[in-house]
């Protein structure tokens, strides 16, 4: 799908706040009510926007404390790749896990209350996985989310 710069205006302002009304959304992007309405209705028909969602802080649950583990599975296959995620993800603490190419195989992103919270975590859930060969966590001092397209 082409996406026109009103199009690429639209999804740049709904992914600051999808809560907007359609009339404030017309009126950000200098749209009639009805022609923007329509763009995102082919947006969401289209598969590009695929959820409207709010973004919550993990310290605002009791979580202040983010970290990334970077997690090695071995063998490295997709079976493997896929009975780990489906072990780990089920725990509140993680944020998102991706599975990436090269030396690490999963990256887990999580939010835990105490340093104690994200050991026990690692330790007991991470390690506890057989496939797992080794884990290394860094901790998160700071968390930016870009949107995924930006508007000109």
């Amino acid at each position: 799908m082409e996406l026109s710069q009103k199009d690429l205006d639209i999804l740049a302002a709904l992914q600051e706040n999808s809560r907007l009304t359609n009339r404030e959304l017309a009126a950000r992007c200098g749209s009639a009510e009805s022609t923007t309405y329509e763009r995102v209705q082919r947006l969401v028909r289209a598969g590009v926007i695929t959820a409207f969602t709010a973004e919550v802080d993990p310290a605002a649950l009791g979580r202040p404390m983010q970290a990334m583990i970077a997690v090695r599975l071995r063998p490295q296959t997709e079976e493997v790749v896929q009975r780990f995620l489906h072990t780990v993800l089920d725990d509140p603490c993680i944020l998102d896990a991706t599975v990436i190419s090269g030396e690490i195989d999963v990256l887990l992103r999580v939010a835990v209350s105490t340093p104690e919270q994200l050991r026990t975590f690692a330790w007991r859930k991470v390690t506890s996985a057989r496939s797992v060969q080794s884990i290394t966590t860094h901790l998160v001092y700071e968390y930016r989310r870009r949107p995924v397209c930006m508007s000109t």
